[in-house]
């Protein structure tokens, strides 16, 4: 029997020899916690997986309250019930309520009892000068858990939220979302491993990490220090990076990326079918690339040439390794890398988790389905952990004068595009830049490029092209403009901004930029229309600040617009704003 007081992790042993860490909180971490309750509420205390709940007098409401809040932890990370704390209240003395006449072992049959599969928690006491409180410890199970009486909910965040048919459905696909990688793959031995792939790591270690203490290990020390290999055997990871043929082929068939060319849109004239390790698919993946990699060469005025490909090799690793770093192995499907004369197009199996998507991805913080695999590649120097890989594709696109790559998703896959087609103005235009030693940030590409596509930018959108707030969006634009890139029309929150003139004759043509009305009553007019489509409500203030008029001159323009039925006038005073007429 462990000591409940010295030890901090359960581990637990499920089927198919998954382990599962479970992270629990210590007396120490609650009771530091619980200092904070003189000024902040419990619930701003709570996150994925600590829960504060109230002592219930009546039984039976206690008992339905706990297993619902252990089946919502369990699915999830599992975690901590701290019960005996009131929420929304301000002070110390009125959130430690403590518990009431309890029976430990009593509880945990109740938990036991109640939860579908069966979930087996640890109870400590904590005793505060303000009552006695109880700390429900609990595993991570293996989902979906839900109550007796049919209840199942799931920690996202920090609250306990209904598990939908379509959340079940993910969480079966993805065995609970256990990091197979991290699994020990039965009957397979280190003599699985081919010792050719182990001399390819150690030379990309010698190339690529940033510390040389792993490359100094005996083999079998440096297979321990990556988690490909244990004392129980090779992991599903290790037998991805080094295994030989025939047990990959065995035990992960749907290991495999398969490379197709298209030179007519629905057809493809080369197939390769990649299913050797990792390290063996990232060789063939670059010869692939590079044979079918063009080349567009500019002539620079006073510089001789620049070359421009299609894209590099570093981008297609990045988005290969990003592929097959986070996808869903428990899918059949594998990785499809799809070159078009247009765009490359990648897709792996697996939707987005931990609320990833599109709209945020270059912003939301690192998630990984496969940890272990995602931790030993960045060891080696090979992908970044941190979330990097994602802007270095971003970056590396851009500077190479393509536009900015495009993900789509859905509960099973995710597909990356990226571009082919170069804008040799804007590429030589960053090159140049360089060369003046004024390099230019990934956010300052993804500014200057929309450009190409919106002459004018506010806060609003250039906050959606750079995924973050309007306050970040109008920093970035203010910078550009303070190193003169941009020039701005109007005040306050409502400013545009677009290319100085010179800058915009350059990359968008000093036809397009003459074809340009400027912003006149007309201007302002297809402006106000065009805000109003794309955020149902306008102001005065907000018109005038893009459009540097006066409050007259605004106010004539909407009762133009009024009077022609376009718009319609809504509320009186301050509250006052116009909307598309229906």
């Amino acid at each position: 029997m462990y000591n409940k007081h010295l030890i901090k992790y359960i581990i637990i042993v499920s089927s198919h020899f998954f382990w599962y860490l479970v992270i629990m909180r210590s007396k120490a971490e609650i009771r530091i916690l619980l200092k904070r309750l003189d000024g902040e509420p419990a619930d701003a205390l709570e996150d994925e997986s600590l829960e504060f709940k109230p002592w219930e007098g009546d039984l039976k409401t206690l008992h339905r309250l706990l297993r619902e809040a252990v089946v919502c932890l369990a699915n999830a990370r599992g975690g901590t019930v701290v019960l005996g704390v009131r929420d929304r209240v301000r002070t110390r003395r009125e959130a430690i309520q403590g518990v009431g006449r309890y029976d430990i072992f009593g509880l945990k049959r109740a938990i036991y009892g109640g939860t579908d599969p069966h979930i087996l928690v640890e109870i400590e006491e904590l005793t505060e000068p303000e009552g006695t409180l109880l700390l429900v410890h609990v595993p991570r199970g293996l989902p979906p858990h839900t109550t007796s009486d049919g209840v199942a909910k799931v920690r996202i965040g920090k609250d306990c939220q209904p598990l939908t048919g379509r959340l079940m459905a993910q969480m079966l696909a993805a065995g609970g979302q256990v990091d197979p990688t991290q699994e020990i793959v039965a009957d397979v031995g280190e003599e699985d491993l081919d010792p050719k792939e182990m001399a390819e790591l150690r030379q990309i270690i010698r190339r690529e990490a940033q510390s040389a203490d792993l490359v100094r290990l005996g083999d079998r020390p440096l297979l321990e220090a990556l988690g490909l290999i244990t004392d129980q055997g090779v992991t599903l990871a290790g037998l991805l990076l080094l295994g030989k043929a025939e047990p990959l082929k065995q035990y992960v068939p749907q290991h495999e990326v398969t490379f197709l060319r298209y030179r007519q849109r629905t057809r493809y004239d080369q197939r390769r079918d990649l299913k050797g390790p990792l390290l063996a698919v990232l060789r063939e993946m670059e010869q692939l690339v590079s044979i079918n990699n063009r080349i567009r060469t500019v002539q620079e005025e006073g510089f001789g040439q620049l070359e421009f490909p299609d894209f590099t090799w570093e981008v297609a690793r990045e988005a290969v390794l990003n592929a097959v770093t986070h996808r869903d192995y428990f899918q059949r499907q594998g990785v499809m890398v799809e070159l078009y004369k247009d765009r490359l197009e990648i897709t792996s199996p697996g939707g987005f988790i931990a609320g990833i998507n599109p709209d945020n991805i270059l912003r939301h913080p690192p998630a990984h389905r496969n940890e272990l695999l995602a931790r030993a590649l960045h060891s080696v120097g090979l992908v970044n952990r941190v979330g990097l890989g994602v802007d270095r594709i971003y970056e590396e696109l851009l500077r190479l004068g393509k536009d900015v790559p495009r993900y789509t998703a859905d509960e099973v896959h995710v597909r990356l595009t990226m571009p082919l087609a170069t804008n040799s103005g804007f590429a030589m235009f960053v090159a140049q830049e360089e060369r003046r030693e004024r390099p230019l940030e990934l956010d300052d590409l993804l500014i200057l490029r929309a450009f190409l596509r919106f002459s004018l930018l506010d806060r609003w959108r250039a906050a959606q092209v750079l995924q973050l707030t309007e306050e970040e969006a109008a920093e970035r634009l203010a910078s550009l403009r303070q190193r003169g890139y941009l020039a701005v029309r109007g005040r306050g929150r409502g400013a545009s901004y677009e290319l100085r003139r010179e800058l915009a004759d350059r990359l968008r043509g000093r036809a397009a930029v003459d074809a340009e009305l400027p912003l006149d009553e007309e201007a302002v007019r297809l402006r106000i229309i065009a805000l109003l489509k794309e955020r149902g409500r306008l102001t005065n203030a907000e018109i005038r600040r893009f459009s540097g008029f006066h409050r007259l001159q605004v106010y004539r323009l909407i009762k133009g617009l009024e009077a022609e039925g376009m718009v319609r006038l809504v509320d009186k005073g301050r509250s006052a704003h116009i909307v598309l007429s229906e």
